[in-house]
């Protein structure tokens, strides 16, 4: 078809206005958030921050952003993933410790986590890998905002329970993968045992890529929750990874953790969505040790806290610190190290504020995170925390003030005694990150004024617990809702 010379002109201010438009909404387009988490990953895990086993990926993504030398997460894995999602401290919402098999677990319905939040704010949600907080139907990420999910529903840990030659299926559930859609039951797939744990943490990249590549060019934005099992027993790596280290297991699954990582971030690349992406990269708790006599290297250490004391289910910061960064290409600055004090509580308001749908946090409850939007985004020097208040359980074990960390109760190790104090023992984390220089009696009560700030930090705490109630473990919702 020919058009008259008069019509030319109208038609292509036309296709300009158009071709603007488009421009206009897809700058405009709110940014799609990716959340990493790696599993009992120990501080001195990468390579940037001491690992002798490289990690160009998670290296390279590093510089790319800010690195978070002081992002303290909850100490175990299911509050930690309870944090993330409400902004709330665990013993909140009766996830303050990993559930035996059997015990009542998971949020309380009642919970608004920032999968939902997201989700009314318009965003599509998936997750996939590790939830671990909610095992029951009706518990699961469907039924907590996720549009979709595949994963398992429980510890890591629960790949080996079909190995022990007591397992006994009449009395115990055989652990399973799950899969789900937002509105109907999440059920079980195949079994999740050894040989799945072997290639989960696989096919969890697989399945993020595939999501990635689905939804680059969708109008909606979305928020992908990315759980990663390694590295948490049973130690298993992937066939095409074992023995690439030369060093044992431990060594061998940084290279697939690398790799995985290294995926993920390529399809974001590829798919011409990493500029609009928000990418968070953090672990949950520290690090465990390997058994001897695994095959590989009899008595092969694994994960390394770096030059900070103690491991997961410890107050210690080795348990408490992991890696941690973030990237938002031309929003917050590139090649940034900061040793400000961030918690993993912050994610939630933050991550809201970023987006510019803060308005939708919850007011009718308390909201321990605090928005680190400003600091993230290169506007002010320091974070919005100076404190973080460590409960292993029911229990404050310590509470980490500027510099200052007051220990009330201390375990050295995962499985070892818990002490009680009758005096708290104080540390200076940053002249003595070992925690080995005890303040308090070594110095003749002369830290004994760090208390004046603890305290009041654990009375609002408590009159706040006063006020709202905490749910317990099992409980569909709040008492004082």
């Amino acid at each position: 078809m020919k058009y008259s010379n008069c019509l030319k002109p109208i038609l292509c201010g036309v296709m300009l206005l158009i071709l603007a438009t488009v421009t206009a909404m897809a700058s405009d387009k709110r940014p799609n958030i990716v959340y990493l988490l790696v599993d009992n990953w120990g501080w001195g895990d990468i390579g940037i921050q001491g690992s002798i086993v490289p990690t160009p990926e998670i290296d390279a993504f590093a510089a790319e952003g800010m690195r978070l030398l002081n992002f303290n997460i909850e100490n175990q894995c299911t509050p930690t993933r309870s944090a993330i999602h409400t902004g709330r401290l665990p013993i909140r919402s009766g996830t303050q410790k990993v559930a035996a098999p059997g015990e009542p677990d998971g949020l309380a319905p009642w919970e608004y986590t920032i999968a939902e939040l997201l989700s009314d704010a318009g965003y599509k949600t998936a997750l996939f890998g590790k939830w671990h907080i909610g095992s029951q139907v009706g518990r699961h990420p469907s039924d907590q905002g996720y549009d979709e999910w595949w994963g398992i529903n429980e510890g890591s840990n629960a790949a080996a329970y079909t190995a022990t030659p007591e397992f006994d299926p009449a009395v115990a559930a055989v652990p399973h993968f799950w899969e789900g859609k937002k509105g109907a039951p999440s059920y079980e797939t195949e079994e999740y045992d050894i040989a799945g744990k072997t290639t989960f943490d696989r096919n969890i990249t697989d399945n993020a890529v595939d999501y990635i590549a689905r939804n680059a060019e969708e109008a909606d934005p979305f928020y992908l929750y990315i759980g990663f099992t390694q590295f948490h027993p049973p130690w298993v790596v992937h066939p095409d990874f074992e023995g690439v280290s030369g060093a044992g297991y431990y060594s061998d699954i940084k290279y697939e953790v690398d790799h995985n990582i290294g995926r993920i971030l390529d399809t974001l690349e590829k798919t011409g969505i990493a500029d609009n992406t928000i990418v968070i990269l953090t672990g949950d708790n520290g690090p465990g040790t390997l058994p001897q006599g695994n095959g590989y290297a009899t008595g092969e250490v694994g994960g390394s806290t770096g030059p900070w004391r103690g491991s997961l289910s410890t107050g210690f910061e080795g348990g408490l610190r992991t890696p941690a960064m973030i990237r938002w290409p031309g929003k917050i600055p590139s090649n940034v190290v900061s040793n400000e004090v961030v918690s993993v509580l912050d994610v939630y308001p933050t991550l809201a504020t970023l987006v510019d749908e803060a308005d939708r946090i919850p007011t009718d409850r308390p909201i321990d995170g605090v928005d680190q939007s400003e600091f993230l985004l290169g506007h002010q020097v320091n974070s919005n925390r100076e404190h973080v208040v460590t409960f292993v359980g029911d229990d404050v074990f310590a509470v980490k003030w500027r510099d200052l960390k007051v220990h009330f109760f201390t375990a050295e190790a995962t499985f070892s005694e818990i002490k009680k104090h009758t005096f708290p023992q104080v540390y200076n984390i940053k002249e003595d990150p070992a925690e080995q220089f005890e303040l308090w009696g070594n110095e003749g009560f002369s830290h004994a004024w760090v208390m004046t700030p603890v305290t009041k930090i654990l009375t609002a705490l408590t009159q706040s617990m006063q006020e709202f109630p905490n749910i317990k473990p099992g409980e569909d919702f709040a008492g004082y809702r």
